[in-house]
């Protein structure tokens, strides 16, 4: 039903923010009083987060790949949806951080900018897992929607968002999955399958880069 979308990067936490404060020009303040700006973003981590809600008569179809098959899940960016599909830059990027060890490389191959998207999948968790981040979860499927409120993470790769914002939205982040539950209130089998009650419905949303329009984490 009702979906959003959030655009969300982790930087790398500055130790000189977060210790002891550092006399770094001899006048007898401190560094915290000097710098309250910070301007290096390298390494940041960054993923996309969706939300949407279901109906009360809906609950996740766990015979059958969860409420969110992680193969079914796509993400990329470009300008419009059916450019970026046709050219094959819509990624399982889902897939490939579930089967990936923490020394592999994870995120997004197309990225339009830097090419530094890719990295290590351990290196990732450690930005996104900082005390001073939102310490979300990636690619995690709920077993249960209590609320009927569900929210789905899904890791971009490193500096995805730098220089990339842009006044004309030509530059956007395209999701791409399936929502995979078990309508409790149906009647028979509407897809003539071995799951009874089973109702799929194929989500697709994009959120544009813009300046401000990005939530940042640890950035001192």
């Amino acid at each position: 039903e009702y979906v959003n979308m959030r655009l969300v990067q982790i930087l790398d936490e500055d130790a000189d923010f977060s210790g002891d404060a550092v006399d770094t020009n001899g006048n007898g303040d401190d560094e915290a009083a000097d710098r309250t700006v910070r301007t290096d973003t390298a390494g940041n981590a960054a993923y996309v987060q969706v939300t949407f809600t279901m109906g009360p008569q809906y609950q996740p179809n766990m015979q059958s790949g969860g409420l969110i098959p992680l193969d079914s899940v796509r993400a990329g960016m470009g300008t419009f949806f059916d450019e970026v599909n046709a050219a094959g830059k819509l990624e399982h990027l889902c897939q490939e951080y579930d089967d990936a060890t923490d020394n592999e490389a994870i995120g997004l191959t197309y990225d339009g900018g830097s090419g530094n998207s890719r990295g290590e999948k351990g290196t990732y968790n450690l930005l996104v897992g900082q005390p001073c981040g939102p310490q979300a979860s990636m690619c995690a499927s709920p077993d249960t929607v209590p609320d009927q409120f569900v929210s789905f993470n899904i890791p971009l790769g490193f500096e995805v968002f730098d220089g990339q914002a842009s006044n004309d939205l030509s530059n956007n982040i395209f999701v791409d999955l399936v929502v995979n539950a078990l309508d409790t209130e149906a009647t028979g089998t509407p897809n003539n399958g071995a799951d009874p009650q089973q109702m799929k419905t194929r989500l697709t949303a994009s959120i544009p880069i813009v300046a401000g329009g990005v939530n940042i984490f640890c950035d001192g």
